[in-house]
């Protein structure tokens, strides 16, 4: 299976994250005005856990389709329009940052390479700057970069993936302390949260098992 190292990965990453919320419920008073303040510390710096293994499996995903992809030597023209934000990225990077005397030459080579019989070496880390903050939207612009199935969700999943996001760069960026963070919500809302998480990564990850399995890319 081509995601089988990804999706081992992804167990080993979140069962330390699970092991790490038994422990705060292990820990956590029954009534919360007893909560000390140890027990907020640890709540609060479970967000950034739980973000990490987030965003770490979110780029091993994608890293390991382009790599895939790669393997495959497929010429450019054979790549459907849309994988051409992909493809191409070096070329537009390249027309990007361009002069404006040089604006004619380096679109005629984008436009060029369409429909060129090139197989071209993609890099498997152009997103990991764009997947630095792994925002709801972040993902479903990931998924349509690639012209991947989108993932539906309930409205209160998508505000769990950006709840989860601010929290983590609220205490990881100092803006808020992780016990100011570790206030608001007990371990039982952790795990709900945690298996909303885990949900966004499992549809993530068939999208693109399904994408590469169906030849998604292709013509």
């Amino acid at each position: 299976m081509p995601f089988s190292i990804v999706k081992k990965n992804y167990r080993e990453r979140f069962s330390e994250v699970m092991l790490n919320l038994a422990h705060i419920e292990s820990v956590e008073p029954k009534e919360p005005a007893e909560t000390p303040p140890y027990v907020k510390i640890q709540r609060g710096l479970y967000y950034v856990h739980l973000y990490s293994a987030l965003e770490k499996t979110v780029n091993e995903v994608v890293e390991q389709t382009i790599l895939i992809i790669n393997g495959r030597g497929v010429k450019n023209k054979h790549f459907e329009t849309n994988f051409n934000v992909i493809s191409l990225n070096s070329k537009m990077q390249s027309f990007k940052s361009c002069g404006y005397k040089e604006y004619i030459n380096k679109s005629v080579d984008v436009f060029k390479s369409i429909g060129s019989d090139e197989s071209f070496e993609i890099s498997n880390t152009i997103f990991s700057q764009s997947l630095q903050n792994v925002w709801f939207k972040i993902i479903e612009q990931t998924l349509d970069s690639f012209g991947a199935s989108p993932i539906i969700v309930e409205p209160r999943v998508r505000y769990t993936i950006d709840e989860v996001v601010d929290k983590r760069n609220a205490v990881a960026h100092g803006r808020e302390t992780p016990k100011v963070v570790g206030e608001r919500h007990r371990a039982d809302v952790l795990r709900d949260k945690t298996e909303d998480i885990q949900l966004v990564i499992d549809l993530f990850i068939d999208s693109f098992e399904t994408y590469i399995s169906d030849l998604a890319y292709i013509q």
